[in-house]
């Protein structure tokens, strides 16, 4: 069985399409819900002599750091 690799849309890209959230039916929060959860997906803990992989800055605007 062949598996989509269709690539999600960012939360922000969602809201860009859909509007204002006040117009939103019940399935659209669901979807939303959703993609702002796999944005934070933790990736499994690396096995003992594995290497690290390099930190990654938060995202501007993400809310991970006081804005000035």
């Amino acid at each position: 069985m062949e598996v989509s690799r269709v690539a999600s849309p960012t939360p922000a890209q969602f809201r860009a399409v859909h509007g204002d959230m006040d117009r939103w039916q019940a399935v659209d929060f669901e979807v939303y819900e959703h993609l702002v959860e796999n944005e934070y997906v933790v990736a499994p803990r690396p096995a003992p002599g594995d290497r690290l992989p390099p930190r990654k800055a938060p995202k501007p605007g993400s809310g991970s750091a006081p804005q000035d």
